[in-house]
């Protein structure tokens, strides 16, 4: 068995009852636009998502900024440690993370947390709300900042800068903010911050042999959306729908395709 690191995933299980189900917020847009999709994973367990390239750039740089934002160093051992522990997946390819984990982590860290570290006032908060029935809604938050803004870190493969905050995303953003209001906190505002994976188009030509293409280097990308009365109205219908669907599903099992909107062999498949 591989050994545990800061970095792997909280799943926030020692912190609520026993035989609590917890709605990840990660996982929200996923139960709204593909609500089969997400039954088969977060209730059958099947179809599991193990890990990429992509994700585990992403949690090397998500510690890396945690850190940073508390004023600590990160702790290099931990990151080759859960960097090798990935190998054993298929779809990571442990080069390309070495190669571009700590150039997209001081683009993040110098152009973002550094020059905004006054104002972060949560780091990694795990917080929930209970929704009844022994059902929990939330997850970890990557920061908030001036006690009114929720920020999420975003690591991207792609020379081309987002322009707005994807639906999936925000969505995920409106569920913290939602169960951060339900405990009386002030959150006005959503906050994403990318940052792009290093795009190295360079190479020797065959016809000159000079060197062509170029090397793009990581940007953070920040963008920032007032969060309105209709959003909490929308996502606040959304959870409370999640919490009825999966009542519904213990209280006629035969229904669940209708329920969650698939044919039943989907599930027997």
């Amino acid at each position: 068995m591989s050994k545990k690191t800061k970095l792997d995933y909280f799943d926030g299980k020692n912190l609520l009852p026993e035989n609590t189900f917890r709605i990840g917020a990660s996982s929200f847009s996923n139960l709204v636009n593909r609500p089969w999709a997400w039954y088969k994973q977060q209730i059958l367990g099947l179809d599991l998502f193990t890990q990429s390239t992509s994700t585990v750039i992403g949690s090397v740089v998500h510690y890396c900024a945690e850190c940073k934002a508390q004023n600590k160093e990160p702790d290099l051992t931990e990151i080759k440690q859960y960097i090798q522990n990935q190998s054993i997946y298929e779809d990571v390819d442990i080069a390309v993370v070495e190669a571009n984990w700590k150039p997209m982590v001081m683009e993040l860290v110098n152009s973002y947390v550094l020059p905004t570290l006054k104002q972060y006032t949560s780091v990694e908060e795990f917080i929930t709300y209970d929704l009844g029935s022994d059902i929990h809604i939330g997850g970890s938050i990557d920061a908030i900042q001036n006690t009114d803004t929720v920020v999420d870190y975003k690591t991207i493969n792609s020379a081309t800068k987002p322009s707005s905050i994807p639906p999936g995303y925000k969505q995920q953003l409106l569920v913290y903010a939602w169960v951060l209001i339900q405990h009386k906190r002030p959150i006005e505002r959503i906050k994403l911050v990318y940052v792009n994976r290093p795009v190295d188009t360079r190479r020797i030509s065959e016809k000159t042999g000079k060197s062509i293409g170029k090397y793009t280097p990581p940007t953070v990308t920040i963008l920032t959306e007032i969060i309105t009365e209709e959003d909490i109205k929308w996502i606040e219908s959304m959870i409370y729908l999640a919490r009825d669907k999966l009542l519904a599903t213990e209280q006629q099992p035969k229904l669940r395709n209708l329920i969650w909107h698939a044919p039943e062999e989907y599930f027997l498949g």
